[in-house]
């Protein structure tokens, strides 16, 4: 049995998958079997990992009817894991050569022994890199705290930063298929099962970040609704307000303000987590990530309801029911911001009244 199983779900990747099986191959830690599955390719993948099995036992190709979608896969993968310990690499992404050692000294943290218990799910921090290979942004540690409402209002760690003891997410039901991120909505229903992630400020991983991924062609059917309108001039001025630079002040003191209070409120809560090697001062890192934000309120569109026009933000979610509680409890921990909104929804109503 090894210690690990990674999973690597492919797709039509080519000789481009290679770097990806390497860096496997690098890997400090040497306990671990790779199974690659092939979505049932159409080009020369299958042939690429052939060839890498053929130079390392290791390595493994398991080929499966076509899902169009990574989770048929990853569960095909699961149900045929022999390591005590899940990590996944997307075909696109790769590991520094400690990624695995990283990941098994966390897992060892609490508790003696191969088999103890205690941590199940483990989040490394990443560089975001090009397809040149030039990185764009590295993870900070406010981005590596966890929370179940942080996991609730974000997708927080893409699958290739995470690993986990086998037999956690079959007992959530699997990876599940559908519109929006599939990671989301496994952390998610992993954390409403009371399993928490451990995390490090460690950066192990390195993740393409490109407009041609999967994750930036992923659709986005569901909305949370801000704000309805009588009027489309209504609707209309108020989307236009909250992209203008007069606007811009009051809207960032407001979020800055509701981030403070809201992180020192679950940095109170017992399944608050810090990631390991970071005890900075929270109100510091809230007021940079602020700072360092571009847009407050990324993804606004506008639609018609009969008799109503709508100004909603898209969602990566998949479910309309994990979108119904993203505005339950967005309006609960951003309370200023939600105000701020309400005065200029009041406003345009009545001037266009």
């Amino acid at each position: 049995m090894p210690r690990f199983t990674v999973v690597c779900p492919t797709y039509n990747r080519g000789a481009d998958i290679v770097p990806t099986l390497d860096s496997v191959r690098a890997q400090t830690a040497d306990d671990w079997e790779l199974l690659v599955v092939s979505d049932a390719s159409s080009d020369d993948t299958d042939a690429w990992v052939e060839a890498a099995a053929d130079r390392d036992a290791r390595i493994r190709l398991l080929r499966t009817e076509r899902h169009g979608h990574p989770s048929g896969p990853r569960n095909a993968a699961l149900a045929e894991a022999g390591g005590e310990i899940v990590a996944y690499l997307d075909h696109d992404d790769r590991w520094l050569p400690d990624h695995l050692a990283t990941l098994d000294r966390l897992f060892r943290e609490h508790g003696t022994g191969r088999d103890a218990d205690g941590v199940q799910l483990v989040a490394t921090g990443c560089e975001y890199r090009t397809a040149d290979d030039a990185t764009t942004s590295v993870t900070e540690p406010l981005s590596l705290c966890w929370h179940p409402e942080l996991q609730l209002l974000g997708p927080l760690f893409e699958p290739s930063r995470v690993a986990h003891r086998r037999g956690v997410v079959e007992a959530v039901g699997g990876w599940r298929d559908g519109a929006g991120l599939e990671d989301w909505d496994l952390w998610l229903r992993l954390a409403d099962a009371g399993v928490a992630f451990t995390t490090t400020t460690e950066r192990t991983a390195l993740l393409l970040q490109d407009t041609g991924t999967r994750r930036h062609r992923t659709a986005r059917p569901q909305r949370q609704t801000l704000a309805e309108f009588d009027s489309a001039r209504s609707a209309r001025g108020v989307l236009d307000a909250l992209g203008d630079a007069s606007t811009e002040p009051a809207l960032r003191a407001a979020c800055a303000a509701d981030m403070r209070e809201w992180f020192a409120a679950m940095a109170r809560d017992g399944a608050f987590v810090r990631p390991r090697g970071w005890q900075g001062p929270l109100d510091e890192a809230v007021a940079a990530t602020v700072a360092a934000t571009e847009e407050l309120w990324p993804d606004l569109v506008l639609f018609r309801r009969p008799g109503r026009f709508v100004l909603a933000q898209t969602l990566w979610c998949s479910r309309p029911e994990h979108a119904r509680r993203i505005e339950e409890l967005s309006r609960r921990v951003h309370p200023r911001q939600y105000a701020l909104l309400d005065e200029l929804a009041a406003r345009h109503t009545a001037s266009a009244a």
